[in-house]
């Protein structure tokens, strides 16, 4: 029989190690306002070795120098920097820190990236780990075809991490690594439907990612509360990859137990739901919705009220996409009728859900940027314009709402406008490159164009087709070689 794994207890940093670091974090930013960039770089490596986890100390603007190093033409490490810098040695830290400076020399490298999350995973370095991984996926995005290994890797190393910080009871990581582990397969997913391995690692994660987030949000959590020996089993049979019929049915009676011995404890209830979701089959969909309305009508919590919204959404974006695909395949008018009005009947769920959400939670910006967006999305621009701008006040959204409130303007023929909103995204941006940057180029030559200003519009596109040639499926290019064609 196999022992349990043992895991030793992840690093802890002194009040004096954090001191030692942050003369070396000042030392960065003094020479990062002489524009000493490397010197910077130097100093803020130096110390994170005493402090590895300080991410807004010194990840985040460690991140924001190497991007201003590469705007001000920084060059990459050369073949014998990278020799003196290994990220595979035998040290893990020193692989870490190595790699941070790998990154920070070339930070639109995915492969650095991968170097930091998995080294940091290794360590222990959970906030690293953190900070790291959605970086990565960004990076990750760019690549035409998905680089599996490289998926492979950052999920491995995030749900490596959450074991490790559950299993130590640091609380405020499990969940949040989860979480970007599933963020890459939904990702993937969407990439690469037809993978069925992908899917279930989905399912095993999103398993996963459940019972944490009930584990700490309920002093008496769902994985706790299971005692017997057979109701363990079940609980590991619900974490696996592969589940048979039997046994999920096995798990589903139990979460049913579970729930009727502790009513109105929401990580049961979520258990449950979960489970019945697992095979995504109608009446089971059903019954979590109707269990869900259930326990809103009776505590007036709204968060199960917005789980039972996002199946319902979940349930009509898959008869909307099988549709699609049948009208794809058949080509007959009526099954294309047919698809249409069910994405129509789609976005009129979304916008529903997302207006009621906004109106719950009218402080929330995330939300209000999510509604801006389907408002956007249903052409609904003068609604869109106001609520995208309040939304863009949220840092993370920011430059998003801007790229939508630009493209109403556009959509409504306020073309100059339009142009100077994407101008300001594109000079405030401080990714060049990513996808992001290049959708915001594309409207940008889009804008251009529409304002009759062609030679401004033909150097945008050509900006465009430096680093994305079939940006748009060529549209981009097609568009730049016209107004070249026509004297722009």
């Amino acid at each position: 029989m196999a022992q349990p794994v043992t895991r030793p207890d992840p690093p802890r940093f002194t009040d004096a190690d954090k001191a030692r670091a942050r003369q070396w974090f000042k030392k960065a930013a003094d020479s990062r306002e002489k524009l000493e960039h490397d010197f910077a770089i130097e100093s803020y490596v130096q110390g994170l070795g005493y402090w590895p986890d300080a991410v807004e100390d010194a990840l985040q603007p460690m991140r924001s120098l190497a991007l201003q190093r590469l705007q001000a033409g920084g060059k990459k490490a050369g073949m014998m920097e990278a020799l003196r810098h290994p990220v595979n040695g035998k040290d893990p830290k020193q692989n870490y820190l190595n790699a941070l400076w790998m990154l920070m020399k070339d930070p639109l490298e995915a492969g650095h990236a991968e170097a930091v999350v998995r080294n940091a995973a290794r360590c222990g370095f959970f906030g690293a780990a953190l900070w790291a991984a959605p970086l990565m996926l960004e990076l990750l995005r760019k690549d035409k075809k998905p680089n599996l290994a490289r998926f492979k890797a950052l999920r491995d190393a995030l749900v490596e991490a959450a074991d490790w910080a559950d299993a130590a009871g640091i609380n405020e990581y499990p969940g949040a690594l989860l979480e970007q582990a599933a963020n890459s397969l939904e990702y993937l997913r969407a990439r690469v439907p037809a993978d069925d391995t992908i899917r279930n690692e989905l399912r095993d994660v999103s398993s996963r990612l459940t019972i944490v987030r009930g584990k700490y949000q309920e002093s008496d959590s769902f994985r706790g509360s299971v005692r017997d020996g057979d109701s363990q089993k079940l609980l590991h049979d619900a974490e696996r990859v592969q589940q048979g019929e039997s046994t999920l049915d096995a798990l589903i009676a139990a979460a049913r137990r579970e729930v009727q011995q502790h009513p109105g404890v929401a990580a049961k209830l979520n258990a449950l739901v979960d489970a019945l979701l697992k095979r995504e089959d109608p009446a089971e969909e059903a019954e979590a919705i109707e269990l869900l309305m259930r326990a809103y009508a009776d505590s007036q919590n709204y968060s199960f009220k917005m789980r039972a919204d996002d199946i319902r959404l979940r349930i009509l974006s898959r008869q909307a996409r099988a549709l699609v695909e049948q009208a794809r395949a058949s080509g007959d008018e009526d099954d294309r009728v047919q698809a249409r009005l069910a994405a129509s009947e789609l976005l009129q769920a979304e916008l529903e859900m997302w207006r009621e959400r906004a109106e719950n939670y009218p402080t929330d910006l995330r939300t209000k940027a999510r509604l801006g967006a389907v408002l956007f999305k249903a052409k609904q621009y003068d609604e869109a314009i106001p609520i995208l701008q309040q939304a863009q006040n949220e840092p993370r959204s920011r430059t998003r709402c801007m790229l939508l409130i630009a493209r109403c303007f556009l959509e409504k023929g306020a073309a100059s406008e339009a142009c100077e909103i994407l101008r300001e995204a594109v000079d405030q941006y401080e990714i060049p490159g990513d996808e992001l940057h290049r959708e915001m180029t594309y409207w940008l030559g889009r804008s251009l164009e529409a304002a009759g200003d062609k030679a401004g519009a033909m150097t945008t596109y050509g900006k465009l087709l430096r680093t994305d040639y079939n940006y748009a499926d060529g549209d981009a290019r097609k568009r730049h070689d016209a107004l070249r064609a026509s004297g722009g």
